[in-house]
Order: C-alpha cells, then structure tokens, then sequence
C-alpha cells in the first residue's frame, strides 16, 4: 500500500493519544470522565458538560457512512483520482464521527448507509492514517 500523500498532522496535547494509539492500528476517540460523553476529533473537553477530564475510548466496531464526497481533482501530483472521501458514524458510539478515504470498492460504488470497517493506511510523514474498508454485501 502507497502512502496518501499531504501535510503530516501536527500531533498536539490533545491529539497525541489518538496519534499513537493509531500507530498500533487503533482508533480512538475521547470519553469523557464526568458524563460520558464520546467524541471525535479530540479537543480535551466534553463538547456536553465543558469537562476537562478526557479518556481514550476504543472504537472496534463496524460504522455506517453518513456522508461522502467523491473527489476527481488531482490537488498534489502525486494524488490518484478520484476517491472517496466518507464521513462513518458508529452505532455503538452516539455522535462519534470519523472522516477518512475509503478502500476496497470503486468511488461509484459508495453509499450513504453501507457498512465499513476501521483501518488505517501509511500517511505523510510516517503517520497512520484513518481510513475505512468496505465490507462487502452488508449494506
């Protein structure tokens, strides 16, 4: 697999968790310690009560696209178009959202609804990147 090409990330307090557990394969997103609250992308407070007490939370379960953007514009010379971009909401995680490329189908061949699996793929600067796997047949 080809690293996606663009700008490595800039890993901050906040984001180093996610960072490193995606590192080992792993997505993570924040929980808050006080409500509960899950969110994406990490910003160290509860977008619910304000808390500063954040825990990485393991998402391991399939997602479900909300939305996608199929892009035909070669914005680096090394981009392959088109693609797909999607937006994956989880079930299992109220109002977790994850934005990333999507593998394993043509960019046509993207649905709202379909299901997809957690992956990551190499990224600029040696970091892993988010991205989904299409599960075939589970629409």
């Amino acid at each position: 697999m080809t690293a996606a090409v663009g700008i490595p990330p800039a890993v901050t307090e906040e984001t180093e968790a996610f960072w490193s557990a995606a590192e080992q394969g792993r997505l993570v997103v924040e929980r808050c310690e006080a409500c509960g609250t899950e969110s994406f992308p990490p910003r160290g407070m509860c977008p619910s009560c304000r808390g500063r007490s954040m825990a990485a939370a393991e998402i391991t379960d399939r997602g479900r696209i909300y939305s996608f953007t199929i892009n035909y514009q070669r914005w680096l010379p090394d981009l392959e178009v088109p693609f797909a971009l999607v937006l994956v909401e989880f079930p299992e995680h109220p109002g977790v959202r994850v934005f990333g490329r999507i593998r394993g189908c043509a960019p046509e061949e993207v649905a709202i609804g379909d299901e997809v699996e957690v992956g990551f793929e190499p990224g600029p600067g040696g970091f892993a990147i988010p991205s989904f796997v299409a599960v075939e047949g589970a629409a």
